[in-house]
Order: structure tokens, then sequence, then C-alpha cells
């Protein structure tokens, strides 16, 4: 891979860690609750195909809210992570530059 398709790469994967971030503050704060393609609404209840299992609602709400910390804080560590790599190649390039063939 030469080194212009890194820099992109690295870059896309720290929008992709923003993208998490954004999710998590702005677009999760009031999820889409589903069971099985069908749009759950409070008070209902989802049972698993097997019927072994079964949620409410609210737990899957619940469950829904406790993701979005997590999404964050890893979507916060993909973003720091890929910046650290894009850093460290540009400083690579520059003093292979300096440096010279």
């Amino acid at each position: 891979m030469n080194r212009g398709w890194r820099s992109w790469a690295q870059l896309a994967l720290a929008a992709a860690g923003l993208a998490a971030v954004l999710w998590a503050v702005l677009l999760g704060a009031n999820p889409t609750i589903w069971c099985r393609d069908q749009v759950m609404h409070a008070g209902q209840v989802c049972v698993n195909a097997q019927g072994t299992k079964v949620q409410t609602y609210e737990e899957r709400y619940s469950a829904a809210q406790w993701a979005r910390p997590v999404v964050g804080v890893v979507g916060v560590a993909v973003t720091g992570f890929a910046l650290v790599l894009w850093r460290g190649q540009r400083a690579a390039q520059s003093a292979s530059r300096l440096i010279g063939p």
C-alpha cells in the first residue's frame, strides 16, 4: 500500500470514529426499538424466535441507552488511534524527505 492510500485510510478510520461519537451524542438519544422487523412501543414485549426469552420495550430501550457511552468511548479511542497513526506517518514522511533516498 503506498503512502497516499495509508493516509486516506487512516483519515477514513478517524472519520468512522467521529461518526460513532456523533451517533452516541446526537442520534442515539432517542432510538427506535425493534423486535424482528417491527417497531416496538412502550408496554410491548418481544419474544425471541425460540420463545425462551421475553424482553419488554423498557428493557430494550434501557439496553440501547447503555450502549451509547460504550459506542462513544470506542469512537473516541478509534479516532485517537487513527490520528496518532496519521501523524506518525506524516512525521516519517518528513524525516525521509530530510534524510533523502
